[in-house]
């Protein structure tokens, strides 16, 4: 029988050598390219697609927001809707009249939120939806890890400041049942010297390292979030000489922090909102 014959395979040098495998060669890093390619528009035409959407989102026909006549909890929701340019009511109720307007709260607790007739609650859900109106810069999602430690930080003061803040007001709910008057004062000065001594100065600290670690003025930067409106707020209070037993210069042995506040109050929305309550 005839021997089958068997040509030689081509060594590695002769293949890239041939032109032939060359035109493959290019041929394949053309198909990379506009694989790269088509990914890249693809990914260009997602964005836009989104930036669509986000323009052609409704805009609630009304916002009421209701609370004490104090800034306390609904004040970083008011700074939200002031930096967004966003209408809102502004419903300040007197003390006198909470009871009945508890009766009908869903939580009997405010802030409320109303927004198209829909009542929502918790002040930290109405700032992060108020920080994603208007252009988002609130609350970009590229900084939403950041600003929720912020958040978080600024809920643990406000539980620690809580003894200090209500003991002379409801002393049962600290496990301080039946105290005289007397016993109310003693007991305020206690707890509100131990906040100011021993739980503040640590908090302080804690925004201050958060504050050095950025490149801007604010907590993410160069631009405000619901971060800054946040702790805003919660530390000005500390400055205005209102609290008893806590010094309104508390915060002078941070600088990083009070020049950090005189930048947000020196924002010209925040500024025209504050000038404007006087």
């Amino acid at each position: 029988p005839p021997i089958p014959f068997h040509p030689p395979r081509p060594s590695v040098q002769a293949i890239f050598a041939d032109p032939r495998s060359r035109t493959n060669r290019q041929n394949a890093m053309s198909t990379k390219a506009v694989l790269a390619g088509t990914a890249a528009g693809v990914a260009l035409a997602l964005v836009v697609t989104e930036l669509i959407k986000r323009s052609k989102r409704q805009a609630p026909k009304s916002i009421k927001l209701e609370y004490f006549p104090i800034e306390a909890a609904a004040e970083k929701v008011r700074l939200a809707f002031v930096m967004t340019d966003t209408p809102f009511e502004d419903v300040r109720i007197p003390f006198k009249q909470w009871g009945a307007r508890k009766a009908t709260a869903k939580y009997g607790q405010m802030p409320i939120l109303t927004i198209d007739g829909k009542e929502i609650y918790q002040s930290r859900a109405m700032v992060q939806y108020a920080g994603k109106l208007g252009d988002g810069s609130l609350y970009p999602e590229a900084d939403a890890l950041l600003i929720d430690e912020v958040i978080g930080l600024s809920d643990d003061l406000a539980r620690d400041w809580m003894p200090g803040l209500y003991s002379g007001m409801n002393p049962a709910k600290f496990g301080y049942d039946g105290i005289s008057d007397d016993d109310k004062k003693a007991l305020v000065i206690k707890m509100r010297g131990k906040f100011v001594s021993e739980i503040l100065p640590k908090y302080l600290q804690w925004f201050t390292d958060l504050l050095n670690a950025t490149e801007g003025p604010f907590f993410c930067g160069e631009t405000i979030t619901i971060a800054d409106l946040v702790v805003l707020p919660q530390l000005k209070i500390f400055t205005k000489g209102v609290v008893d037993h806590v010094p309104k210069d508390v915060l002078e042995a941070y600088p990083v922090l009070t020049t950090w506040m005189a930048a947000m109050l020196a924002t010209p929305k925040i500024k025209a909102w504050y000038d404007a309550q006087k």
